[in-house]
């Protein structure tokens, strides 16, 4: 339990001009996607497994976002920005989602690609979890499918009267889920000509942070 009622708070201060240069060195960071084909976006379902694909996600500098169920229309509009904008650089915006295999899960990528075709245009929407060749593989729990979702007579006709919440998956298997959904959509050449630039911009901000008393002269 963390109490974030009882935190001192203070502005942050530095010694010299050269430690916040040092600071800002650690943190510097490239856009791994600057030149790609695609633009990546990862769309789950559930807030409460944002801590499971947070590290994958920024391994692979993605950027991700909880739906918590069908998505807000205001949320769906902030997104159509960002995919018009993806879009102004030559870069087909691709989301990834994964939800729970139940009547309204099922439904939320066509809702995702309907709403922003209104909004941004064709974009591309792949559902990688929670699908039917994983609750055979995988063989999570089953709950009973609620009866009373509008979806659930198409459901039930074709997946029976049981559901399963991507939450019964192991956190290793939705973070491999991601990463073999996006490593093949990655130019290597012009990633690795990214990672390039990044060492010599970090080459230089070493060197200030390395030689700022004599620059300080």
């Amino acid at each position: 339990i963390v109490d974030r009622t009882r935190e001192l708070k203070s502005l942050s201060h530095w010694k010299d001009p050269g430690e916040i240069v040092e600071a800002a060195a650690q943190s510097f960071r490239l856009d791994r996607w600057e030149g790609q084909r695609y633009r990546v976006e990862v769309w789950i379902e559930k807030e409460a497994l944002s801590g499971v694909i947070h590290g994958i996600c920024e391994e692979l500098d993605v950027p991700y976002f909880a739906c918590k169920g069908y998505t807000s229309q205001s949320e769906m509009w902030r997104a159509a920005e960002r995919m018009i904008g993806y879009q102004a650089d030559n870069q087909q915006p691709y989301i990834i989602h994964l939800g729970d295999h139940d009547p309204s899960g099922i439904d939320m990528p066509r809702d995702i690609v309907d709403r922003q075709e209104l909004f941004a245009g064709a974009i591309e929407v792949e559902r990688i979890a929670l699908n039917w060749n994983q609750i055979e593989e995988y063989s999570p729990p089953p709950n009973p499918t609620k009866l009373t979702d509008s979806r659930a007579v198409k459901y039930l006709n074709i997946y029976g009267d049981e559901s399963w919440e991507l939450d019964a998956l192991e956190p290793r298997v939705i973070r491999d889920l991601i990463r073999e959904t996006v490593e093949p959509l990655i130019d290597t050449d012009k990633l690795e000509a990214v990672e390039q630039k990044e060492a010599e911009y970090l080459d230089v901000l070493n060197n200030v942070v390395k030689n700022w008393e004599t620059l300080n002269e």
